[in-house]
């Protein structure tokens, strides 16, 4: 893999981490169309380098809210021991959301660790036809998402454990976690806002989870294919973040399910092209 390759993969993650249209589909699409097999010795290693740019992103777009979860977080260490914990839980905004942001973590971490010890992510990946099924699945869910009622209701454990739940299933090549957990939090009444800012805030341990588990960062640094890796990840953080910018916006206008026909009309061409 060279550096012109490298960046296309990185603009591509860019631009479909945060859309609802499966960065890991359409990564693996294009190394099916690119027929890059590994970087550097390693199949994953530019995958954990674009997902933490795209980390990055989320970081960056929303560091108000990060930092007003880690003050949350400070919050309730501070309350425990005197049991008052429960009390900063009702009246703490911040840290309520980030208890809510670890509940969902707990699903969607057991499902993302079985697929895989099982290999069901990877295998999908690999196989074109099941890819495109994928992708037609994850049309669905997006398309779902225009029955929405439009009503609003507050996050509950309840709501958090089934948004957990949904971006699990997402760890599926071809099924978006974003489409996904906006759309499931959508169907629940979360209100269009919230329902994003929670998907994305959600986003950054299952991302920083999954990265670490395969690969420690200074594998990214320490590596001859450094250039190539770093140049990847400059291109994944700023189509990242306009791509981030962008879905917020379409959420809120209520335009989100219209990526719907893209993602089947992508899944159709990987069944009876690929």
């Amino acid at each position: 893999m060279d550096w012109l390759d490298a960046m296309v993969l990185g603009l591509v993650q860019g631009a479909t981490e945060f859309l609802p249209v499966s960065s890991s589909g359409h990564l693996a699409l294009s190394r099916h169309l690119l027929r890059v097999d590994a970087f550097a010795g390693s199949p994953l290693l530019l995958d954990i380098a674009l997902h933490l740019a795209t980390l990055a992103a989320v970081v960056f777009v929303y560091r108000k809210d990060v930092a007003a979860l880690l003050h949350g977080a400070v919050r309730l260490g501070t309350a425990i021991p005197s049991g008052q914990a429960a009390g900063v839980f009702r009246t703490n905004e911040s840290a309520r959301l980030l208890v809510f942001i670890l509940l969902a973590t707990i699903p969607t971490g057991l499902i993302g660790i079985a697929m895989e010890q099982t290999g069901i992510a990877a295998a999908v990946g690999d196989h074109p036809h099941w890819l495109g099924a994928a992708f037609i699945a994850g049309a669905a869910i997006l398309l779902s998402s225009r029955f929405a009622t439009g009503k609003t209701a507050d996050m509950t454990a309840v709501t958090a454990l089934l948004i957990g739940l949904a971006q699990g299933i997402a760890v599926l090549p071809g099924i978006s976690r974003s489409g996904t957990t906006i759309a499931v939090a959508l169907l629940l009444k979360v209100a269009r806002p919230d329902a994003a800012r929670f998907s994305f805030l959600l986003s950054i341990p299952a991302i920083l989870g999954a990265a670490l588990l395969e690969c420690s960062p200074a594998a990214l640094v320490d590596n001859p294919a450094a250039g190539p890796l770093l140049a990847g990840a400059a291109v994944a953080f700023t189509t990242g973040i306009a791509a981030l910018l962008l879905l917020i916006r379409l959420v809120n206008n209520g335009r989100f399910w219209l990526f719907a026909p893209y993602v089947a009309a992508v899944g159709c061409a990987a069944i009876f092209f690929l």
